[in-house]
């Protein structure tokens, strides 16, 4: 039986752990008796994360469901996955990591010291927030997940752990993209404007929200300006906003194109397309371009192959049918898309320069950060469409310097790495490189890295990827010589 931590002799640790889990929730649960059911489940989440590669597959699987907590409690349930999963996950890590030091952080290059930089440019700039409350919660916001690229790249010790992440992100990411589908299919044919707002009808999938009903179930993208000839409803799915819900499907969508490359069959190129449709399902106008250009860059990545070819038609050809028979503005919108692309690129470069030219230092840590400003007592409430203009605007010229060079090289190395890769490997990671250099770029469009879960996905998976990337079993022998091309070095014992 494998230990979390410790060892035969020294157990002390993990109990005191769990004991002191146990007392922590007995004690919640009596101060507070409605929120029993999600202390309870924190407290097992927590217990379960104490052994920290059980900890990252539990953390894969509740992810999909990041708003049912906030259904049930409110705003109690807003830490629940980072309290119950994520904490004890990194301290679990930590532990492991005074036995076995091999593996730590993944070779970045420049990367590296350019994160150091922008983190401690974060830190230097949370005096100058509106509130403490602001300063901290956008601190954490910037940097908590960042530690998932070390976890991420020391969990992958071969192909088939990355495979198995992937197998599980698809099949379990199907569960919010049904959801999607039947939502977006009531919403169609019920929804209406009521009072002025408009409000969508969910359908029987009402049940789902609870007292939160009636915030999911507003909002729709009237398309496009200024006559507005089409409504989108906006389907938040499992999630509390059609934002996150967003960033998940594309994540869901890149791990199910990922299984259909790599291992083909009718059942993973139908999983593939039932996590796109399900992806553009969620309102968001960007799904319409996303969905299929990652789906193309993906198979070209991959180096495609007659297989991959026939996967990539019947993907397209499969849209396309159910485009025509069931979302009857979907065409209508991809003729629209060039035109309100060129204006969001437009906003995105405005912001840009804006942001460069009057706040050289930075008005501070949290100024434009939407949690930090909600929850940290903060009367102002600012708002860029453009998450370099946003570290901009907080940390000043510095901070977005340092953050494009990580981001840049970031990008470069993975995709450097991807092409170097076996094919089997590449099959496997391409879709994924493509999903998190995507966003990169569109992170012009909008702070989509702020937001749950996209910003743990982001992080894991691109450790993930070096750390696949570094396996002799992945890259030829010329490739894995290049220590440009994938942080190669001889395989390294992992702590368990």
């Amino acid at each position: 039986m494998t230990r979390a931590f410790g060892t035969s002799r020294a157990p002390v640790t993990p109990l005191a752990i769990v004991a002191a889990a146990s007392l922590a929730a007995g004690m919640c649960v009596a101060a507070r008796p409605s929120a029993g059911p999600l202390i309870a489940a924190g407290a097992v989440g927590a217990m379960l994360s104490l052994n920290w590669r059980h900890g990252v597959m539990l953390l894969l699987v509740v992810l999909p469901f990041s708003g049912v907590p906030v259904f049930m409690g409110g705003t109690a349930g807003l830490g629940l996955r980072d309290a119950a999963i994520i904490l004890p996950l990194y301290i679990a890590f930590a532990l492991a990591l005074t036995r076995d030091t091999a593996m730590t952080m993944p070779r970045m290059g420049i990367a590296a010291p350019a994160l150091a930089a922008f983190a401690a440019l974060v830190l230097v700039h949370v005096p100058l927030s509106q509130t403490a409350v602001v300063g901290a919660i956008a601190t954490k916001v910037w940097l908590a997940y960042i530690p998932m690229l070390a976890l991420g790249y020391s969990y992958v010790r071969r192909i088939d752990d990355f495979d198995r992440v992937l197998h599980v992100t698809a099949l379990v990411g199907l569960i919010p993209a049904a959801v999607a589908i039947g939502e977006w299919y009531f919403a169609t044919q019920h929804s209406a404007i009521v009072h002025g707002h408009w409000q969508n009808d969910f359908g029987p999938f009402r049940l789902l929200y609870g007292g939160f009903y009636d915030t999911a179930r507003g909002g729709a993208v009237a398309f496009p300006a200024p006559n507005h000839r089409f409504v989108i409803p906006r389907i938040p799915s499992t999630f509390t906003s059609v934002t996150q819900y967003y960033g998940f499907a594309l994540v869901a969508f890149a791990a199910g194109l990922s299984q259909a490359l790599r291992h083909g069959g009718r059942g993973w190129t139908l999983c593939a397309i039932t996590l796109g449709l399900g992806a553009i399902a969620s309102g968001s106008r960007l799904a319409y371009v996303s969905v299929p250009l990652m789906t193309a860059a993906a198979v070209i990545l991959a180096g495609p192959s007659r297989r991959q070819v026939t996967i990539f038609a019947l993907i397209a050809g499969a849209g396309t049918a159910v485009g025509v028979l069931f979302v009857a503005t979907v065409f209508d919108v991809l003729a629209l898309m060039p035109g309100h692309l060129m204006v969001e690129a437009e906003t995105a470069l405005n912001a840009l320069r804006a942001s460069g030219a009057s706040h050289v230092i930075g008005r501070g840590t949290g100024w434009d950060t939407q949690s930090a400003l909600r929850y940290g007592g903060s009367a102002d409430k600012q708002y860029i469409e453009n998450w370099y203009a946003k570290a901009s605007l907080e940390l000043g010229f510095f901070g977005l310097a340092t953050i494009v060079i990580v981001m840049a090289s970031l990008s470069t190395r993975l995709l450097t790495s991807v092409r170097r890769m076996e094919p089997q490997a590449r099959r496997l990671a391409a879709p994924v490189a493509v999903l998190l250099v995507g966003t990169v770029v569109t992170l012009f469009k909008g702070p989509l890295i702020d937001v749950d879960p996209l910003n743990v996905y982001f992080w894991l998976f691109t450790g993930m990827l070096l750390g696949v990337a570094r396996l002799p079993a992945a890259t030829p022998p010329a490739a894995a010589g290049d220590a440009y091309a994938s942080n190669a070095h001889p395989p390294e014992r992992v702590a368990s």
